[in-house]
């Protein structure tokens, strides 16, 4: 039997140590791609998740207004550089796809909770549903952050490359009004190659 899965802490930087952002008014939106396997291990006890076609965007929303806004991640689209239009894959999907294909060892069923006093050990869905980003409210004044996740079938390419993250709009809660959109340039964020 496999070790469990390690759940692994991934830190809020400042604002301003993001390559890739974007403000309208007094909200930014940075984006940190996860664009190799060695970088998405950081965050997700999962070997190759890269080389199996999942890509993690870590996006961190900084809310400056004095407004609740709220964002709805099913607008969010990827800008490929050749142009595709590529919408995010729910973590449970990516879960359930990268379970079958044996590259996790410990994935309890939906619903089920890892067992108290496990420590840092838990479950891949867990982990990577708990750090998705999914549709919130980002209180005024208040930072918050999660992952996007975005499917190739061919992995050997980088969706990262020349792509635009874009996100059409925060609604203000209670008046709906729109505050965007963010076009994110994801190029200056991506991992270099080491120089041999």
């Amino acid at each position: 039997m496999a070790d469990d899965y390690l759940i692994k802490t991934v830190k809020v930087q400042p604002m301003e140590s993001y390559p890739a952002q974007a403000s309208v008014g007094n909200v930014t939106i940075a984006a940190d791609p996860y664009d190799t396997n060695k970088k998405s291990l950081t965050a997700f006890d999962v070997k190759k998740l890269n080389s199996s076609g999942y890509f993690p965007l870590h996006v961190i929303i900084q809310n400056g207004s004095s407004d609740f806004l709220k964002i709805h991640t099913r607008n969010i689209i990827l800008i490929t550089s050749s142009g595709q239009h590529l919408y995010t894959t729910p973590a449970t999907l990516l879960v359930d796809d990268i379970g079958k294909a044996g590259m996790t060892s410990k994935i309890p069923l939906i619903g089920s909770d890892s067992a108290p006093g496990m420590g840092k050990e838990g479950s891949a869905l867990s982990d990577f549903s708990g750090k998705e980003l999914t549709n919130r409210t980002v209180d005024p004044g208040s930072v918050s952050d999660g992952f996007l996740f975005f499917f190739t079938p061919d992995p050997k390419i980088n969706p990262f490359q020349g792509s635009t993250l874009y996100i059409p709009k925060l609604e203000t809660e209670g008046t709906g009004k729109g505050i965007g959109p963010f076009s994110i340039a994801l190029e200056p964020a991506l991992t270099k190659p080491k120089k041999k």
